[in-house]
């Protein structure tokens, strides 16, 4: 691609920063963002991935992914390059190209490789043990029960023929607990968007990108957060490795069932996941939470495996 396919103010910026001439710029293979996210070779041969605000929603994010990048360990993120506020115009984020990783997630699926989710796993835990930076917001509870709101017009949920009336009654008094009781306070690093496509390795180190939405939060919280999307990706029931998360699970079905109601113009692939989100969040809750077996149309004919 050529530089023809970047806007000429930043080819500027770049080449006036680095003193190198931008070559070549290529695009990501996968993610969405209305900001300017590019690959750049350089006439020296080097690559520095660039991202430019373009709106004051991507201002915001992207300032918030400056600060997380500029105080988190390089091991675990990109390192920053060079950061650049033009008079007059939004911000440039110039970091560690990390083009040569290899990436779970492309426009053509998902492939996580043999003893990739070990290395995951790790560097969550390793994400888990740092306290975050005081500046970025901080997270906070749900101040009411979306499970609540569920039960009092539950035919919608039912619908998905997860479980039956019968099972949602006798059960409904233990999820409102369990999701009033799912703590996302904190002082540890949140990525808010840990997903296949935010996630490289490079050798045998994660990498975390994309940190638009980073927060504050519980040190939990962000395995709790991707178990789910994992396991949809051949990864483990979260039961498995989050045996005591039935808060958070109970806490993520009731948010996914309500997106789902609410959100009418959904593609129909989007759909499809979070309807297989809800089912494992569902089983997941009923494991920790010791619930009975769903008795509704099984989960595996959605392609979700058992719990």
């Amino acid at each position: 691609m050529s530089t023809d396919a970047a806007p000429p103010y930043l080819v500027s910026i770049i080449e006036d920063t680095l003193a190198r001439k931008a070559i070549e710029f290529s695009q990501p293979d996968c993610g969405l963002s209305a900001a300017h996210r590019f690959s750049v070779r350089l006439d020296d041969g080097s690559r520095v991935f660039v991202k430019a605000a373009t709106d004051e929603d991507t201002n915001e994010w992207l300032r918030t992914e400056h600060l997380v990048l500029s105080t988190m360990p390089h091991e675990l993120v990109p390192r920053v390059v060079a950061w650049v506020e033009p008079v007059g115009g939004w911000p440039v984020l110039i970091a560690e190209d990390l083009s040569q990783a290899y990436w779970p997630a492309s426009h053509a699926g998902v492939t996580w490789r043999s003893g990739d989710f070990d290395l995951l796993f790790a560097a969550i835990e390793q994400l888990a043990s740092l306290s975050a930076n005081p500046q970025l917001p901080a997270m906070e509870n749900r101040p009411t029960s979306i499970w609540s709101s569920i039960v009092a017009k539950p035919e919608f949920f039912l619908t998905l023929e997860l479980c039956s009336a019968r099972w949602l009654g006798d059960a409904i008094d233990t999820l409102i607990e369990a999701e009033r009781n799912a703590d996302v306070t904190g002082v540890a690093f949140v990525h808010g968007d840990i997903r296949s496509d935010n996630i490289c390795i490079l050798g045998t180190q994660v990498k975390f990108v994309d940190w638009s939405h980073a927060a504050r939060g519980s040190s939990t919280y962000n395995l709790a957060q991707v178990l789910p999307t994992l396991h949809l990706e051949g990864g483990p029931p979260p039961y498995e490795i989050m045996p005591n998360g039935g808060s958070y699970a109970a806490a993520s079905c009731a948010g996914h069932i309500r997106r789902l109601a609410r959100d009418q113009g959904m593609p129909g692939w989007l759909q499809d996941v979070f309807r297989r989100l809800i089912a494992i969040d569902l089983r997941w809750a009923a494991a920790s939470l010791g619930l009975p077996k769903l008795d509704g149309r099984s989960a595996v004919a959605s392609g979700v495996p058992e719990a």
